[in-house]
């Protein structure tokens, strides 16, 4: 049989030798390291000394201790750890972090618990979680006990097996496998522990006992001093206190005197002021009776004398008519100041009804016992009208008498509740008037106040008592419809349509004829939010006025339409913060000359808008919400009094009062602004404002709007070429008739839209039309401009015809404006 070198008896004895010399080295540390904890007289100092020293010795990357307080928390109190493995001081455990359920009990049996690695053992989930959350691999875990026999029940020792805490070994790069010569090590250094602390907790105990007895007996000794302190004052003290009761009888007949004269000014005082009050006795009888409570319950204070107050005083709940809780009792009951309870009616001895407010409080001897109660209360019947009548102006639309839209909203809200949570079906409807603007204008606001009162009525004549109807505002109306389906719902909407068609408004020999554009949106548990509900019925009757007027239109939620209308209300109130946190910005492009003899610098100032989250955004996706909410002539005076203010800085930190003039910033105009009024006032005010010359600025409008707009746009030019400005039309060739309307703007430039430029090198019929739109300028003396130039061949063929000025990305990408 071939042998194996375990076999060989001397390396048999070569391992021998060397535990019995590892044995020795750990005994060595064991005891130079209870010669060190023994010294110390603090609980604290042992621990550190133990967690250094056992870190030190064996190499581990964390030593720690738990202490187990008589309250049953457990924490680690001390550490010892390596950088950069996370602390776990203060870290608060239970039962299952520390091996199972009742390893309270197994260790207080001596347990060692040794984990090679946490993920090869079968440990507790809540065990594995804990340790990883350290970075724990391996852990070896010695209990720390009490010393036997020094527990003591009835004032006899008991032996303990108590648990005072735990020696825990962190290994946490990897697994370790540990040695029995490691756990007899650390398992002879917790008894050392264990003696140690208990040495220092007598100590500390002993110390607690003497000093309690120093001060006990120093408290001894100052209690008799000040004792025999009193004892010789005694005398003195009694004599003055004979002094004072006499006086002090003398004070208080004084006193009852005074008493009795103000109880005769209380009485007059009750008699003359404005409230009803009655006082009664401990057992509810009635004392006292003014006047103001003769009025209001019809009792006479002769016959009132000494009866129970509920005979007299009789009050219930104006809503519920039920009996309300005489305040009396609850007076008695409690001790406290009471007031009588909200919508309290007071019933008369003949019938008549008072709203009243009052308060009751317990009268009280010098004492403090309650000897009554005085009851005071008022008609409140003037101010509870006015109440109401605030309430109702608060929940309804002044002119039709409906609801107004708070109220509505409200209610709105529940129902969408309802939908979600007992899956109940409703349905809005937005109903808007169309020709109602024609009947104001017409005849005047009243006439139209008018006709919303007649269109109220007969919608309420069609919609049913548990449905709700409201005045939004203007022309617009909301209606409510609760547990009804959508098809139901549009029954309703074409009876409510058909009736306002065939009704005819008379006002002053005049016959108006109006119809209603509704919108339906559905209400059930798929329902978002009151805003979502609300977008999706106005949306939908946006859409319904798209359609024609007086008609009908449901709701989807993947129409395009409806998605695309949504989208651009939320662009309202995005923009509308954006111009308050001044988030847009201001790029430029710049114009490059075509031809020799164009030497000044041209650019045209673009927009961007930067988003919640710091995202540009182009104009494309906002400008088109804000032509339609009419927020476009915001931006461009915002455009305008952002670069005009820039320009002017930058002019006079540089000093560059030469380069007025010759310099040309190009600055888009929107409709909405050629169209206002004010528009022109402050432009002039902004070139009042600023020092920039006229002729820097030139305002540019597209085709479409300078042809829609066509008077109001040649007087704006008019207005703006007095100022000193240039002008410049965009987009120039969309237009069906824009050799027609060309000579009634006098423009300076004219920008030819880029569909005509992009293929000028290849296709003939685009480069015939921006030869004939070149020559037909210049014959005008009009500079031409061309548009998304993106390569050198168009720009070739541009400088062939002749063109004055280019623009694209072959020129210049769009940039920040920044002033050179």
């Amino acid at each position: 049989m071939q042998r194996t070198d375990l076999d060989n008896p001397t390396d048999q004895v070569h391992e021998q030798i060397l535990a019995l010399q590892e044995k020795a080295e750990y005994d060595r540390i064991v005891a130079m390291t209870t010669f060190k904890i023994c010294r110390s007289l603090e609980v604290e100092e042992i621990l550190d000394t133990t967690v250094h020293e056992v870190r030190h010795f064996l190499a581990a990357e964390r030593v720690v201790i738990y202490r187990f307080e008589p309250d049953k928390s457990r924490s680690v109190v001390i550490e010892s750890v390596v950088a950069p493995f996370p602390s776990m001081l203060g870290q608060t455990v239970d039962d299952c972090s520390l091996g199972q359920e009742d390893s309270f009990e197994d260790y207080s049996n001596g347990r060692v618990q040794q984990t090679e690695d946490i993920y090869n053992k079968e440990l507790s989930p809540c065990h594995i979680e804990f340790l990883a959350r350290f970075n724990i691999r391996a852990n070896l875990v010695i209990p720390i006990m009490q010393t036997p026999g020094l527990t003591f029940e009835k004032g006899k020792p008991v032996k303990s097996s108590k648990i005072w805490g735990l020696l825990a070994i962190h290994q946490c790069a990897g697994p370790r496998e540990w040695k029995s010569s490691e756990i007899d090590f650390l398992q002879k250094l917790a008894i050392c522990m264990e003696l140690a602390i208990h040495q220092a907790e007598l100590l500390d105990t002993a110390k607690s006992s003497w000093l309690a007895r120093q001060q006990a007996e120093s408290e001894v000794l100052r209690l008799n001093a000040e004792f025999e302190g009193c004892m010789s004052h005694r005398a003195v003290q009694l004599e003055r206190m004979n002094q004072a009761l006499k006086q002090e009888i003398a004070e208080r007949k004084s006193m009852e005197r005074k008493l009795f004269a103000e109880k005769e000014l209380a009485q007059i005082t009750l008699e003359a002021i404005g409230d009803a009050v009655i006082t009664t006795d401990t057992q509810g009888n009635i004392q006292y009776f003014n006047s103001v409570a003769e009025q209001l319950t019809g009792w006479k204070t002769s016959e009132v004398k000494g009866l129970s107050l509920p005979d007299v005083f009789h009050i219930v709940n104006e809503i519920t008519r039920r009996t309300v809780e005489n305040p009396l009792h609850q007076v008695l009951r409690s001790g406290q100041i009471v007031n009588l309870a909200q919508n309290t009616i007071l019933i008369a001895r003949d019938g008549t009804e008072y709203p009243i407010e009052d308060s009751a409080a317990p009268i009280r001897a010098s004492n403090g016992e309650i000897i009554g109660v005085v009851l005071v209360f008022h008609d409140v019947t003037q101010s509870r009208y006015l109440a109401r009548q605030l309430s109702w102006q608060a929940n309804h639309d002044d002119l039709t008498g409906l609801f107004n839209r708070r109220t509505f909203e409200r209610q709105l809200t529940d129902a969408i509740v309802g939908a979600r949570s007992r899956k109940e079906e409703h349905v809005l409807c937005f109903l808007d008037l169309d020709q109602f603007k024609a009947v104001n204008d017409t005849c005047g606001h009243a006439a139209g106040d008018e006709l919303l009162c007649q269109v109220t009525k007969l919608l309420q004549e069609r919609v049913r008592m548990t449905d709700t109807l409201a005045r939004l505002g203007g022309d617009e109306f909301g209606l409510l419809l609760h547990q009804c389906s959508l098809a139901q719902a549009e029954q309703v909407a074409e009876t409510l349509r058909q009736q306002i068609q065939d009704f005819q408004f008379i006002w002053q020999e005049k016959v108006f004829t109006i119809g209603v554009s509704i919108g339906l949106a559905a209400i059930d548990a798929n329902s978002q939010n009151l805003n979502t509900v609300l977008s999706a019925a106005d949306a939908a009757c946006y859409a319904a006025k798209e359609r024609g007027r007086n008609c009908i239109y449901v709701y989807q939620s993947n129409d395009r339409k409806l998605v695309q209308h949504r989208n651009e209300i939320q662009w309202i109130s995005k923009i509308d913060r954006a111009l308050r946190e001044n988030r847009f910005q201001l790029y430029c492009q710049k114009i490059t000359p075509v031809t020799v003899g164009n030497q000044t610098d041209h650019y045209e100032i673009l927009l961007r808008l930067v988003d919640e989250l710091g995202e540009l955004v182009l104009p494309m996706t906002f400008i088109p919400a804000a032509e339609r909410y009419h927020l476009i002539p915001a931006i461009d005076q915002w455009v305008i009094r952002t670069f005009f203010d820039q320009y002017d800085k930058h002019q006079q930190s540089m000093n560059r009062s030469d380069l007025k003039g010759k310099e040309i910033y190009t600055i888009n105009l929107s409709g909405g602004s050629v169209n206002s009024e004010e528009f022109l006032a402050f432009l002039k005010d902004q070139f009042a404002e600023h020092d920039i010359a006229p002729q820097s600025i030139c305002f540019e409008i597209t085709e479409t709007t300078a042809i829609a707009n066509l008077d109001q746009a040649a007087v704006l030019i008019h207005s703006l070429k007095k100022l000193g400005c240039r002008f410049a039309l965009d987009d120039f060739g969309t237009g069906m008739s824009s050799l027609a309307y060309l000579k009634k703007l006098p423009v300076d430039y004219l920008k030819i839209d880029g569909g005509f430029i992009k293929d000028i090198d290849n296709n003939q019929i685009d480069y015939a039309m921006v030869d004939s739109f070149n020559r037909l300028s210049h014959l005008m003396g009009i500079q031409t401009i061309a548009e998304c130039v993106e390569n050198q061949a168009v720009l070739k063929q541009l400088q062939k015809i002749g063109v004055d000025y280019a623009q694209g990305f072959c020129i210049d990408q769009p940039s920040p404006l920044v002033f050179a």
